[in-house]
């Protein structure tokens, strides 16, 4: 009986086409100056198929020529030499409940003019987005740049969302947008009809800018904890962000681990994570504790509480005892659904103390099931958190870029 070979499983020229400029194009994302011989080298490609590329990418604008270089140290025909010819920016706002944050990012390399305001996020949608117009406006004035200049804009805000379609599930900071709002309407009045729009969890934007600086760690599984007005996470699993179906995966902020707390929580139940180790919480068990050493009010901060555990501070140090127990609480939970390898806290509990690390660490390991040579590997990351932001979300659009161009004609 003769065999039969399924079309699709050959590998067609096109797909050979597309898969060798792709390759090409990704050596330029260094911004280097490079000729063919220099890409030859890197991908290994055939010098005329090299050189096909490089002058589609050259009548598309992608690249440019930049002349000629020096000789070999044998003499011979100088060789042209080509770089990244796109000058278009992408655009990055982090629109948070307390400041709205811009950053602009080139095609290639990283980003730069981060500027942020302050400003509180209006509970009314319709304000919210005419206010972000308005800080648009003073923002692209002040950098000389129109939206004609702009590839891309990435926003990225509290939230879960609907990545295909641009919808904004629900926004626990505003609950007053309401629910499954479309982004692109806003975006779009805004912006216009060329730009490419994406919208982005705040901290899973933050979790993802981890790999810029660490490409080693898109071997393991990830799990980072985004901390400041609100608790959420952040899972990659060899370089992939998990996001599920309605966007839910990494909004540990909303597991309950108090079924007995009557501390209610924005998302709708009690005893959720966010709400049992928040600002306002501790400082209520400050408060019934009579301790008024760290400050009273708005005056006390996460980084004093850490900064008094360190000290010695008895009533810190039992206060950093209970946030740890709840984190392991969590981590335990996850664990057993993700089993995640390292785990990196950013924003407010970046700044832990060793007291915290030491509590956290012990109840983890507590877990029997984690072989000796296993155990989850804790990193406090202090950077801060709207750069990074930035960060992540360009170089996502990035990568949307050079998968656009990839393709073959």
């Amino acid at each position: 009986m003769r065999k039969q070979t399924v079309q699709s499983q050959i590998a067609m020229p096109s797909d050979l086409k597309r898969l060798n400029r792709q390759k090409i194009l990704e050596v330029f994302r260094s911004g280097q100056t490079l000729t063919a011989a220099d890409i030859h080298e890197v991908t290994h490609i055939s010098r005329p198929t090299v050189m096909r590329a490089l002058q589609h990418f050259c009548q598309s604008g992608v690249l440019k020529s930049v002349g000629l270089g020096s000789a070999t140290s044998v003499g011979g025909k100088k060789p042209e030499q080509f770089t990244f010819g796109d000058k278009r920016k992408i655009l990055s706002i982090s629109l948070w409940p307390q400041s709205i944050t811009f950053a602009l990012c080139g095609l290639v390399g990283d980003i730069s003019e981060l500027t942020q305001y302050e400003h509180e996020l209006e509970n009314d949608l319709d304000q919210a987005f005419a206010s972000l117009a308005s800080y648009v406006q003073d923002y692209c004035r002040d950098q000389k740049i129109t939206t004609d200049d702009l590839y891309g804009v990435v926003l990225n805000l509290p939230g879960t969302v609907d990545y295909d379609r641009l919808l904004l599930r629900y926004n626990t900071k505003a609950p007053g947008w309401g629910t499954d709002i479309a982004m692109e309407k806003y975006l779009r009045a805004i912006f216009g009809d060329q730009v490419v729009l994406f919208v982005d969890n705040a901290g899973k934007a933050v979790g993802r800018a981890v790999l810029l600086d660490n490409p080693e760690y898109s071997e393991r599984r990830l799990l980072t904890v985004f901390s400041t007005w609100g608790i959420s996470a952040c899972m990659i699993e060899r370089g992939h962000v998990l996001n599920g179906r309605d966007s839910l995966i990494g909004e540990i902020g909303h597991a309950v681990i108090s079924d007995s707390s009557d501390t209610s929580c924005t998302c709708g139940k009690s005893g959720c994570l966010e709400s049992m180790i928040s600002i306002k919480r501790i400082r209520k068990m400050l408060a019934e504790a009579g301790d008024e050493t760290l400050g009273t009010g708005e005056k006390v901060t996460f980084q004093k509480l850490f900064a008094a555990s360190e000290e010695g501070h008895p009533l810190a140090r039992k206060i950093v005892s209970y946030l740890a127990h709840c984190f392991a609480t969590v981590l335990h939970n996850l664990a057993l659904t993700y089993n995640q390898d390292m785990v990196i806290f950013q924003g407010d509990f970046a700044y832990a103390d060793k007291h915290f690390d030491d509590c956290l660490q012990q109840e983890l390991n507590q877990f029997r099931y984690f072989p000796d040579d296993s155990k989850i590997t804790i990193v406090y990351d202090k950077r801060q958190l709207t750069k990074l932001a930035a960060r992540g979300d360009s170089a996502l659009l990035q990568r949307t870029y050079f998968a656009s161009f990839s393709e073959a004609e």
